[in-house]
């Protein structure tokens, strides 16, 4: 009892430290579904401005929020979500019954499973047409090497009408996407100067591929037939508030 007291005093004591630093906000967070105390941590909001009940972070709402606008019934449909992690796609999974989630292990032939996961490469994958209603990522455009072939698979393993609802950092100051790194005969090749990420099954993270530019979505419609919407809504009663915080919807044509 003692223990559990002194836990909570040293919680409130530090949440009034960032109530007078300015650094807390109430609001409504979309994965809580209910009030929370919003915080930021540091100054980089994209990955430093939590909710204090779930720990998700900015993009992590948005994108819940942007399936709440544009695909009311999605928990009623069919899901694929690649390289999934963090809150947002625990809850996106909790919600949605028929929800499929892919990792693209490269030990693993694509189909397979591996621990459970199915083995999935978004450049090549072994769904049928039309398998889904709706398309997942969450950051990870800026990791794809070959993102023409992503966009078009994604296309013909969504249903007519379907939709891909995805983040990724965007540029819109550059004119022209910028390309980092390419495969060149089975061997990969650094334009500029390598980047990394974190990567929920590989320690030593993901290589920045893309740092994409107005031209964005020319190229998705050049390479895949599909229109894509860009959303940004910045509101720090929502807790969205941060770098990066688009969220873009690419619609499959209906027939």
């Amino acid at each position: 009892m003692i223990i559990k007291m002194y836990r909570k005093a040293a919680r409130l004591t530090k949440l009034s430290s960032y109530l007078l630093k300015g650094k807390l906000n109430k609001g409504y967070c979309s994965i809580c579904e209910s009030q929370t105390l919003f915080i930021k941590k540091e100054e980089w909001l994209r990955d430093f401005y939590y909710c204090s009940r779930c720990y998700s972070i900015p993009r992590q709402r948005a994108i819940i929020v942007a399936l709440d606008l544009f695909c009311l019934d999605w928990r009623k449909l069919k899901i694929h979500e690649s390289s999934p992690g963090g809150i947002s796609s625990t809850f996106i999974q909790t919600n949605c019954p028929q929800y499929i989630s892919t990792h693209f292990f490269q030990d693993t032939p694509l189909g397979e499973l591996k621990d459970g996961v199915r083995c999935e490469n978004l450049e090549e994958m072994t769904f049928e047409n039309a398998s889904f209603d709706l398309m997942i990522t969450q950051d990870v455009f800026e990791h794809v090497l070959n993102p023409a072939n992503a966009f078009r698979e994604i296309s013909r393993v969504l249903k007519p009408g379907g939709m891909h609802i995805f983040t990724m950092p965007w540029y819109p100051q550059l004119k022209k996407t910028v390309q980092r790194a390419e495969m060149v005969d089975g061997k990969l090749k650094f334009l500029e100067e390598p980047i990394y990420h974190g990567n929920p099954i590989d320690n030593e993270g993901s290589l920045v591929t893309f740092d994409w530019g107005i031209d964005f979505t020319d190229y998705i419609y050049t390479n895949s037939g599909m229109f894509t919407t860009v959303y940004l809504v910045k509101d720090k009663t929502m807790g969205l508030e941060a770098e990066f915080l688009e969220v873009f919807i690419s619609r499959k044509v209906a027939e």
